[in-house]
């Protein structure tokens, strides 16, 4: 008997033991498939920047004297009147941006490559061109998207939803825009691309040269101080007040010089022949450049003197833009051959770099400036200066370009998930409780 109870005692013992093992075997295994998956399904935030998410506090200003009695006022009515409460700031934002989208598709529509390819002045004795709509409706469209992007903020804080991820959405929104109203301006003032060559890049490069240094100095100072003069208020009304200009008198307006002629009749100068006289289009132009240089120069002298290496941050995007200057300078063609594709490409790697940097600002994470994307490009680059424009060139763009379109959505995808599930909260919800899916 004493024997069968030891024996008994000693399987009972094995049993158990063999039980705890078994379950730490299965324990482990859970622990460890749990882990990758938390790994792999956090691809952009680590836990670090996780938490930094959830602490950031947005801190700026805007300047302007039209925002503050005009634009500011307008949005708060608008927003108190006619926005529900559950509508997500996020959708206020979206539908500005599929306002400026709609028309720069009726642009590509008439104006393919970024000219007209036919005779739209004959109307058979109407007052308008057919083509001239455009120019209303992308005028009307600038003025929405202001508008509701002034919106979306007041929203968020009358619903009590502000969020760091609204904040990169709107950042990332107004990114995208930037190529769509250079591209409309281009076009607006009848800036033929082969013959307007530096002009074209300029009103590409300078939105995107300004906007990236205003999230450079963000990232830096930790605040966003817009000046009296600035793009998003005084920026976009001028270029309503283009395009209606050019829907009222024509596109072929801003190639006259009515605006040198007045000046020199008030003036008394003279001196110059016809050709050398300066365009409508070329005062927007200059005035454009100086206001934007302005900018640019202040903000680069006040961060680069207070915080060491900064400066090393604007590689990308100088890169990015003296790549398109080169190319342009060594064979237009390039670009000429196959334009609105390499608008595109000049788009999708400024939203990658400039949205990883407004990332990395609000998660107080680091940001690297030796961007991999912009690889092809300086290939690209390197080979059209020594060979200049060919077929398998435009291929090459071409692929890149779907390949970054590629990227980009996949990335955007990912990094809004990674943020709603760290804040527990939904992108285009804020009436229904945020619930983690099981992994």
């Amino acid at each position: 008997m004493v024997q069968e109870k030891e024996i008994t005692i000693l399987l009972d013992k094995e049993i158990k033991s063999m039980t705890r093992e078994s379950s730490y075997s299965s324990l482990s295994s859970s622990s460890s498939s749990k882990s990758a998956a938390d790994e792999y399904n956090n691809c952009y935030l680590t836990e670090d920047a996780r938490k930094k998410l959830k602490t950031y506090s947005y801190r700026g200003a805007d300047m302007s004297l039209l925002y503050h009695y005009i634009l500011s006022p307008l949005a708060a009515f608008l927003v108190n009147t006619i926005v529900p409460k559950s509508m997500a700031p996020n959708t206020v934002t979206s539908i500005g941006l599929v306002w400026m989208i709609t028309a720069y598709l009726a642009f590509w529509w008439y104006a393919p490559n970024l000219e007209f390819t036919t005779n739209n002045d004959d109307n058979d004795g109407s007052e308008f061109p057919p083509h001239r709509w455009i120019f209303l409706l992308n005028g009307i469209s600038i003025l929405v998207y202001q508008t509701l992007d002034n919106m979306d903020g007041k929203q968020a804080r009358r619903t009590g939803s502000s969020s760091p991820l609204g904040l990169l959405f709107d950042h990332g929104c107004d990114a995208i825009n930037s190529i769509f109203g250079s591209a409309n301006v281009i076009i607006g003032m009848n800036l033929i691309p082969s013959e307007n060559m530096f002009q074209v890049w300029l009103l590409v490069f300078g939105p995107f040269v300004m906007f990236f240094i205003a999230t450079w100095e963000q990232f830096f100072t930790g605040e966003l101080i817009m000046p009296i003069l600035n793009g998003p208020s005084e920026g976009l009304v001028l270029s309503a007040f283009l395009s209606f200009t050019s829907y009222r008198f024509g596109s072929e307006f801003w190639q006259q010089t009515d605006m040198y002629d007045s000046l020199s009749s008030i003036t008394g100068f003279d001196g110059v022949t016809e050709d050398a006289k300066l365009r409508n289009c070329d005062f927007m132009l200059i005035a454009f450049t100086l206001a934007t240089s302005q900018e640019i120069i202040l903000k680069f002298v006040a961060v680069t003197r207070k915080y060491k290496d900064s400066a090393e941050c604007l590689a990308p995007m100088f890169g990015l833009a003296l790549c398109y200057f080169v190319i342009g300078w060594a064979d237009p063609n390039v670009w000429l051959a196959i334009p609105r594709t390499s608008l595109h490409l000049a788009m999708l790697l400024f939203v990658e770099m400039s949205t990883e940097l407004m990332l990395a600002h609000v998660t107080a994470q680091s940001f690297y400036p030796w961007r991999w994307q912009i690889a092809p490009l300086i290939g690209i680059t390197i080979w059209a200066a020594i060979f200049g424009n060919s077929w398998s060139l435009q291929n090459a763009i071409v692929s890149y370009t779907w390949s970054m379109g590629a990227y980009l959505i996949m990335k955007c995808t990912h990094v809004i998930r990674e943020i709603c599930d760290a804040l527990e909260i939904w992108c285009f919800d804020i009436v229904t409780p945020f619930s983690r899916l099981e992994k």
